[in-house]
């Protein structure tokens, strides 16, 4: 903590402040009126030299400053539970050919919540590189960089950030990369680290896997998959749904064609409970 929010904080609690009744709902228009602005507001950067280091931070959440304060963003619903994204940084480019919007969430929290911050800057900042490393084979062609976030778990235990991206040019090309922490031991995780270390869980959820793309093939001719791409390694997209079970996610084009988008396969937790580290 720096010493500015120190200060923050003292003050909060030497001249504690009543929030008015309508505090979320006028944070939450205000939020609202921000994601429904014109494209034709939105900044452009035709000059690529100090487009990276524009960030424009769209929110800064107020929940370090009091509890009250911290009530009241919980109660807005288009944000969720986002107690531990402290800003939104948006990069936007727009040369009337090539457009790119890209937010980038930074998280606060513990040295996890760091390391998965510095993960998804070095990540979207690869993408941002390779986009304008394009620019000069497009020309006057068109392509495209989109980049959003959410949160798909936030509990007492664990929580996960999902960076959904599409790049386009002749075609679209989705994907998506997910980021998890073990809140109980302040720890970021990819799925191997949830088995024992000698487990074969690769060739375990392999296996279910397979086993699923040849039951919806033969219930539906329109359903198509590449089993013989499939590939299971440490650190495969996964997030745990509402209901407690693990969910696979693979990139469109990595194991099936473009029309399947981008697979999900949920394990039964009978597959894999034997080998996981805590069962």
């Amino acid at each position: 903590m720096d010493h500015f929010d120190e200060l923050l904080r003292e003050r909060a609690r030497r001249e504690p402040f009543p929030l008015p009744e309508d505090y979320a709902q006028r944070v939450q228009d205000t939020c609202a009126a921000l994601e429904d602005r014109p494209p034709a507001r939105r900044r452009s950067f035709r000059h690529w030299g100090g487009w990276l280091a524009a960030a424009l931070a769209l929110f800064v959440a107020v929940p370090n400053v009091s509890p009250a304060a911290a009530a009241a963003m919980a109660e807005i619903p288009v944000l969720g539970s986002l107690v531990e994204i402290v800003t939104f940084h948006r990069y936007a480019y727009d040369d009337g050919h090539s457009s790119a919007d890209v937010t980038v969430p930074e998280l606060s929290g513990g040295q996890a919540a760091q390391a998965v911050s510095d993960e998804v800057q070095a990540y979207t900042d690869r993408l941002l590189e390779e986009f304008q490393a394009q620019q000069e084979t497009v020309g006057e062609g068109y392509q495209g960089l989109y980049v959003t976030s959410s949160v798909v778990t936030d509990t007492p235990e664990w929580f996960t950030l999902r960076i959904d991206a599409t790049q386009t040019q002749a075609s679209g090309y989705d994907f998506s990369r997910f980021y998890h922490i073990d809140k109980t031991t302040d720890e970021t995780v990819v799925l191997a680290d949830l088995f024992q270390e000698d487990a074969d869980y690769a060739q375990v959820l392999s296996g279910e896997v397979q086993a699923q793309m040849a039951s919806q093939t033969a219930a539906d001719p329109a359903v198509m998959y590449f089993p013989e791409q499939l590939a299971i390694p440490a650190d495969q997209s996964f997030y745990w749904n509402e209901t407690g079970d693990l969910v696979l996610v693979f990139d469109e084009y990595a194991v099936a064609p473009g029309s399947m988008g981008m697979p999900e396969f949920t394990i039964p937790r009978e597959v894999y409970a034997p080998l996981l580290r805590t069962p």
